[in-house]
């Protein structure tokens, strides 16, 4: 059953989904291979450095690639796809007609890219040929003759992935460095080549519900840089540019703002600048385009071609303008001069005028938001409130490569008031050629380390960051130096809003006295005993982790910050002397081992001592240790081993806690099984299965022996290899299968007639297969733990009982019996090994014994100084009260031992139930 040649593609591709995230990626790499048959998208090819953050905003520039139709609801929905490269990646970015929190994170979501844009090589899927397959950021190679589903691991991938924060817009990117493991060859060609790119939808059935594009691929032929400046290059004239003017008094909204706007309808007239009128045409450059007076907004649109490197490169806006302006390049907004902030209508008025008439101002526009090839530059001039007498605009637009720092506000950095504790962030706009240079000041002559960027940002202000800070920036040309920007720092006075409150202790339990506190940083506390400081009790919290009688008596913290300091009340800390011996919580055994867990921590030599511990059944107790990291537990040696299905009683009798109180009691326990990566409770069960040698297969699992246990809550399996797994086939249970036939149904389920699986276990997660179809939804509940999580031939794991398939809540297990196969993989997804051979292995469950519930544990009243008492237990047992002796008993409200009874509650009895 499931040889390697048997298995389809269909189906290793669905194993893959299963195995590993449903993000993935297919590539090819070289050339250029026309398809006929398939409806493919050629895009532009787009040169441009992208920071994958899920901001987006570098994305401008980058045109579409295409839009899809809204998709079925049942697979991810794909609207828009862009692509760009630099010289380093390859960028894809795509948003969604809905949203999906769980896209790219948790399957069904898939991305296929084909480097060579060859059908005929690698992995064919809708069109494509795939060279490499990228899932959960892993790379894997496809590159093998007509193309073998992953048949190897790829290197240098360098993926990286970011959305938006309402899941509806996601970047991704892929190193072109990246090569195949096996011989080290690249993926990519290199620049200039031709790949196709595939985003595909998938249900949680995994089928494929919708391509993107249908079929064939996005065509982008991989961008070569663009050549680098060696002079300073206008890109708009003042004078000798065309624009198109629209001066109509006509309100355009946003629209004319869009890629395809045509701006040659009625209302649009051509003209070169300057625009407008002035009563003082001496103070401006010749106007070459009059204007008439009357709208309060014109609207302007002139092109300029950029096909260079735009590293370092200055874009000088030197710009004339009487009133107020927005700049947008590509429809996407640069800056605004003399208009206020927020929306901007046709309505909206300037801010104020020009001053002195006919100055220059001199702004500068992001490189990254050009694109390679034709640009839009769009401006919108707006007329202040009352005043029309004059509007001029023009500009010029240079590409400079020589250009000095200037600053371009003379207001920033600016100052601020902060409250301390709150961040505080200073700016600066300023122009020049690149590189540029960046350092921070405080005080004026101070360095501060670190803060070599364009901006510079106090996280948390305190009253020490108050001051002067000022921005030195350079480049080959200049030094300017900015303001300096005061920082004021105001603090709130501490206050007090959680005052520390009376606790009661027993003697070796923890005692932790709080306060609540409001106010600006750095608050600082100090605990008092007694009115004397407490050495390190500096937090808002101090813990006593074992009380004892000297702890008792008066807590006090005091808390301060800048503005001064305040003291909280006086709490006070009872502690009650513990006359309750320590009770058995727990017993759990493997062959030749009991380990005892007592209701609290006993004394190591009494715990060490074998004399104070009985078992039943004639079992002697040879030894016992406390265990080192729990000094409540004991693990107890036998003469002899335990057995399976045997109900044993342990008895214990002079076993102290800390404070000399003897146990004496008993419990009952059972052998059972604990995942905790030591098989020595595995002793005296015999395998389900062996094989009589090895298959020499050591790239997958291959099974010496297999074993199976239940109790009343889990399965337990132990799984035997006959080998350690190569390191780079992945240990066990990755690529690890077990097949779950839960209903001993052979003809329901994956493989009807061969297992007739119910569920699937792969490389520790599971899945539904009920419907037939290899893989399938989610199944809740399992609880699995496999250990050791290291290489080896022994590995042990559970699977509980209670699990439920995700689909409709049903129990998995419903039958005295299972029947199941194991089988170990490849890292190509091809089964190497398979226990057993042919057919399947049954196990069917055992009744376990029914044990008697652990003893009670003890009850104790202690009155207190103010008339009231304390009632203070160990586990095991919840705390009960009745007002008569009669009943009837109610388990107490989140009780915690003590409980301080409430004065004036009249008589009132305790008592432990289970």
């Amino acid at each position: 059953m499931h040889a390697a040649n048997d298995k389809k593609l269909e189906t290793q591709l669905r194993m893959t989904y299963r195995t590993f995230p449903r993000l993935f990626l297919a590539i090819a790499a070289a050339g250029v291979f026309t398809l006929t048959t398939h409806a493919q998208v050629s895009v532009p090819s787009t040169f441009k450095q992208i920071t994958i953050d899920g901001s987006f905003s570098d994305w401008t520039g980058v045109p579409l690639a295409d839009t899809a139709d809204d998709g079925p609801t049942n697979a991810i929905q794909y609207e828009n796809v862009s692509i760009a490269n630099d010289a380093n990646n390859l960028y894809i970015r795509f948003t969604l007609y809905a949203p999906r929190s769980d896209a790219f994170a948790n399957s069904f979501d898939n991305i296929f890219i084909d480097a060579d844009n060859n059908p005929a090589t690698g992995f064919t899927v809708a069109g494509i040929g795939s060279e490499m397959l990228v899932q959960w950021g892993g790379g894997y190679q496809e590159t093998n003759g007509a193309g073998g589903f992953n048949v190897g691991n790829i290197d240098g991938l360098g993926w990286s992935i970011a959305g938006s924060t309402d899941s509806m817009d996601f970047e991704v990117s892929i190193s072109l460095g990246a090569t195949d493991a096996t011989g080290g060859t690249p993926v990519f060609s290199g620049l200039g080549s031709t790949i196709a790119i595939l985003l595909e939808g998938d249900n949680t059935s995994y089928t494929s519900v919708e391509f993107v594009p249908p079929a064939g691929g996005f065509v982008y032929t991989l961008a070569t840089p663009p050549v680098p400046l060696t002079t300073n290059t206008p890109l708009i004239g003042l004078s000798d540019s065309s624009w198109q003017v629209n001066a109509s008094g006509t309100d355009l909204g946003t629209n004319w703002l869009g890629a395809n706007f045509d701006d040659t309808t009625n209302g649009w007239n051509a003209g070169d600048g300057l625009f407008g009128y002035t009563p003082s045409p001496g103070s401006y450059p010749p106007i070459n385009t009059p204007l008439t007076a009357g709208p309060n907004t014109y609207y302007f649109i002139t092109d300029f071609q950029w096909i260079a490197d735009s590293t370092d490169v200055a874009f000088v806006v030197t710009n004339y303008l009487s009133d107020g302006a927005v700049y947008y390049v590509n429809g996407a907004e640069v800056n605004r001069i003399r208009m206020p902030a927020g929306p901007v209508s046709y309505t909206t008025t300037a801010t104020g005028t020009n001053s002195p008439v006919g100055q220059a101002d001199i702004f500068g526009i992001n490189g990254s938001l050009l694109q390679y090839g034709n640009n839009t530059l769009e401006v919108e001039t707006h007329q202040p409130a009352g005043s029309t007498a004059e509007m001029v605009f023009g500009l010029s637009l240079t590409a400079a490569i020589q250009y000095p720092i200037v600053i371009v506000n003379s207001n920033l950095p600016d100052d601020q008031t902060v409250l301390a504790g709150q961040p505080a962030t200073f700016a600066s706009d300023v122009l020049g050629s690149g590189p540029l240079s960046y350092q921070w000041f405080f005080d004026g002559t101070n360095a501060i380390e670190g803060a070599t960027d364009a901006t510079y940002t106090v996280p948390l202000v305190l009253t020490n960051n108050a001051g002067y800070y000022s921005l030195l920036i350079s480049n080959a040309f200049n030094s300017v130096t900015t303001r300096s920007a005061l920082l004021i720092v105001s603090n709130i006075p501490v206050g007090i809003i959680a005052q520390p409150t009376d606790q009661v202790a027993v003697e070796g339990n923890p005692a932790t006295f709080t306060v609540g506190v409001s106010g600006t940083p750095v608050i600082a506390y100090q605990w008092f005993f007694e009115s004397q400081p407490i050495s390190g009790a500096t937090t808002s919290a101090y813990t006593i982790p074992a009380s004892s009688i000297t702890n008792a008596g008066s807590y006090q913290v005091e808390v301060s910050n800048p503005a001064g300091p305040t003291n909280s009340q006086t709490a006070t800390l009872t502690v009650l002397a513990d006359s309750i011996p320590p009770a058995i919580t727990g017993i759990s055994a493997s062959a030749g081992q009991v380990t005892v867990t007592f209701s609290k921590p006993v004394d190591s030599a009494t715990a060490n001592n074998p004399a104070n511990y009985s078992l039943s059944a004639g079992i002697t107790v040879v030894g016992a240790v406390q265990n080192p990291g729990n000094a409540a537990q004991v693990i107890l040696t036998t003469g002899a081993n335990l057995t399976f299905g045997t109900i044993y009683s342990l008895t214990v009798d002079g076993v102290k806690d800390l404070f000399g109180n003897a146990a004496n009691g008993s419990g009952q326990f059972t052998r059972d099984i604990t995942i905790d990566g030591s098989f020595d409770d595995w002793t005296g069960l015999a395998p389900i299965y062996t094989s009589a040698a090895a298959s020499g297969n050591t790239n997958a699992a291959d099974y010496e022996a297999i074993y199976v246990y239940n109790d009343a809550n889990y399965y337990y399996f132990r799984v035997t290899l006959w080998g350690d797994i190569e390191a780079s086939a992945g240990e066990f249970p990755a690529f690890a299968e077990l097949y779950l036939d839960t209903d001993t149904n052979i003809n329901t389920g994956y493989e009807p007639g061969v297992i007739g699986s119910e569920v699937l276990m792969q490389s520790g997660f599971f899945y539904d297969e009920r419907g037939g179809s290899f893989g399938g939804p989610a199944i809740d509940g399992v609880n699995w733990l496999c250990l050791p999580a290291t290489p080896g031939t022994n590995f042990e794991f559970q699977i509980s009982r209670s699990a439920v398939f995700d689909s409709d809540q049903t129990p998995v297990f419903t039958v005295n019996q299972i029947n199941f196969v194991f089988q170990g993989w490849n890292t190509g997804y091809t089964p190497e090994n398979q226990a057993p051979p042919s057919g399947v292995l049954s196990y069917t469950n055992i009744t376990p014994v029914a044990v008697p519930p652990l003893p009670l544990g003890q009850i104790a009243v202690a009155p207190l100084s103010d008339g009231q008492a304390a009632v203070y237990w160990y586990p095991p047992g919840s705390l009960q009260s009745t007002t008569t002796l009669n009943g009837p008993w109610t388990n107490v409200p989140a009780a915690a031992s003590p409980f301080v009874i409430p004065a004036g509650n009249g008589n009132e009895f305790f008592r432990l139930a289970q």
